[in-house]
């Protein structure tokens, strides 16, 4: 049995692999993992939550899910320590949530339960990075030479990191935009815009990031009205936009106007939905892998 701690854990065939049943599972398709999936989250969270909690059961699987505040983790327990304790309770998988970059994996790859990356510090989030993959190509067919662009809070978006590493493999172009003061050094191969309108004109597809805020050590945007106004969805610059998405949670009227969340270009929607096949799709998929 193997881990999901980044996207290049999973080769192509694999992502591919994953793809192909979670599209049979959303059309009505079931699968049968036997086993128990611990959820320990250490960082709020509805939508993975919930997603996949929805998917574990989809698959078949007892769910039980442990904040970190209700866990020994608040007495001291190490993070190696709480999955091992998880595994001799019974844990098949893992799934866990941590405030901290999980790099390098050191020890806790020894672990005998699957272990599932469902956010670690801003480093990656491989599970959204395919439910996004999965929903562009439930809507396009193919990401093949589609320009995708990521606006607003690069610096800090785990999201950005696992997906933009996705979407190159299978033949997309990234890009960014957003304040130079979030917009981290070294993209290498990457469109780098500070004009969110020429940016847009360059776009097949966008993705807005949160303003995650918690994150910030210090101020590095002047206030949420002016970042709003620079990057952005507003109802003016939605009518060149040809579609987009958003991890969640939207900070509307400072990503997006909030009467355009579920507009018709939105798949904002499309990607909660389709969280649960995906997700239930690794479940089965990692008892092979």
């Amino acid at each position: 049995m193997g881990h999901l701690l980044g996207v290049n854990d999973l080769t192509n065939e694999q992502v591919r692999e994953l793809m192909t049943l979670a599209r049979r599972l959303k059309e009505g398709e079931e699968v049968r993992v036997r086993g128990r999936a611990v959820l320990f989250f250490a960082e709020p969270s509805t939508r993975t939550r919930l997603s996949f909690e929805a998917g574990a059961r989809r698959a078949g699987l007892e769910v039980q899910t442990v904040n970190a505040h209700e866990s020994s983790a608040v007495k001291g327990e190490s993070f190696y320590d709480t999955l091992r304790t998880l595994e001799a309770l019974g844990a098949d998988f893992t799934v866990f949530r941590v405030p901290f970059v999980l790099w390098p994996y050191g020890e806790v790859t020894g672990v005998k339960s699957a272990l599932i990356n469902a956010g670690d510090g801003t480093r990656e989030h491989p599970t959204q990075a395919l439910v996004d993959l999965f929903t562009l190509l439930e809507r396009l067919g193919s990401v093949e030479g589609l320009r995708v662009l990521f606006v607003g809070d690069v610096k800090y978006s785990r999201v950005f990191r696992s997906e933009r590493v996705l979407l190159e493999r299978f033949g997309a172009r990234v890009g960014v935009c957003g304040p130079a003061t979030l917009i981290p050094r070294g993209l290498e191969g990457v469109e780098l815009f500070y004009e969110l309108d020429e940016a847009l004109g360059w776009a097949d597809a966008v993705v807005w990031l949160r303003l995650q805020r918690e994150r910030q050590k210090e101020k590095e945007v002047p206030s949420l009205s002016s970042y709003f106004k620079l990057f952005g969805l507003t109802r003016e610059r939605y009518k060149r936009v040809k579609l987009f998405l958003h991890p969640g949670p939207v900070n509307a009227n400072v990503d997006v106007e909030e009467e355009l969340i579920y507009a018709p270009k939105s798949l904002v929607a499309e990607q909660v939905r389709n969280g649960p096949f995906v997700r239930a799709a690794l479940f089965a998929l990692l008892k092979s892998w």
